[in-house]
């Protein structure tokens, strides 16, 4: 019976040796496994602490066990939230609210919102001055940009909803990452991921990422405390990601307070922010203006070095 009772654990460390590792590296399919993996790494350590008790087994044998154990359970990390909207709602595991506007499920496994945005109005005007132009283009140049004052005028105000707001409850950690693949299909507006904290959750950091990005509308990390908000940095790259194809963020802090910003695994954005090291408690998810896709979306604790 001890063999057989040796025997198994050595195959069932073997398997875990060849799939944590593997998994580890996989993408979000195999994020929702990381719970069941751990469960049983916990019922191998009673097992192994009951054998010790009834000395089935020899001592330096279940040091080793304990050893591997332990090394496994290293390579998990912790899940604050994991939504893939596979079972066809936002309403439980987990719950979302929605604070404002609409949100609807997609097929793929991810969940739309649309906010009309009128993109702020820019007059045309050619790349040589005025007085480089021929006086004909001039003269229309002129007339043109008073016809389009007159039909602003005479038109009604550009007509704008209110952002919409979704928003779910988990605890998480001061060391983080956000790993959610992201649609947009948008010409103007912005939309934000937001950490939350305290009790009711209020927004505590927030990842914009502004449509139709430039020097001027780069992706950004705001520190917001109330009604006052800070920019802790902006994007150094302006990656356009409103082509309706999926794209990867990653967000992140580590133990150090080095925070970083991920597109399709290109770094963007890196800054030091120690500002916020309580647990956060929840996650939102803002529509400013345009037309988005989010999901599937994770969670977990960071890895120990951001790289």
């Amino acid at each position: 019976m001890k063999v057989l009772k040796s025997a198994a654990w050595l195959f069932l460390l073997a398997w875990l040796a060849f799939t944590i590792p593997a998994m580890a590296q996989s993408g979000s399919e195999s994020e929702p496994y990381q719970e069941t993996l751990q469960s049983l790494l916990d019922d191998l350590q009673r097992t192994i602490n009951d054998a010790d008790k009834r000395m089935v087994a020899h001592p330096r044998f279940l040091d080793e066990l304990r050893a591997l154990v332990a090394q496994y359970k290293a390579k998990l990390r912790p899940i604050y939230l994991y939504e893939d909207f596979s079972d066809g709602n936002y309403s439980a595991n987990p719950r979302w609210i929605v604070k404002s506007g609409q949100f609807r499920l997609v097929p793929g496994g991810r969940l739309w919102s649309r906010v009309l945005v009128e993109r702020q109005y820019q007059s045309s005007s050619s790349s040589s001055s005025q007085d480089e132009q021929p006086l004909g283009l001039l003269l229309k140049e002129i007339l043109k940009s008073s016809r389009d004052r007159e039909e602003r005028e005479a038109a009604p105000a550009p007509r704008e909803e209110e952002p919409a707001v979704i928003a779910t409850l988990a605890k998480i950690g001061p060391t983080f990452e956000v790993d959610l693949n992201f649609i947009s299909d948008s010409r103007w507006g912005s939309t934000e991921f937001v950490l939350m904290g305290g009790n009711p959750a209020t927004p505590r950091y927030r990842l914009i990422y502004h449509a139709a990005p430039s020097r001027d509308r780069p992706m950004e990390i705001v520190r917001q405390r109330g009604s006052r908000q800070y920019t802790i940095e902006a994007a150094s790259r302006f990656p356009d990601l409103d082509d309706g194809k999926t794209h990867r963020i990653q967000w992140m802090r580590d133990e150090r307070g080095i925070m970083k910003v991920l597109v399709d695994e290109v770094e963007i954005l890196s800054t030091v922010e120690f500002y916020y090291q309580d647990d956060f408690s929840g996650f939102a998810l803002i529509n400013r203006g345009g037309t988005y896709e989010y999901g599937p979306i994770k969670i977990l604790q960071v890895k120990k070095t951001v790289k």
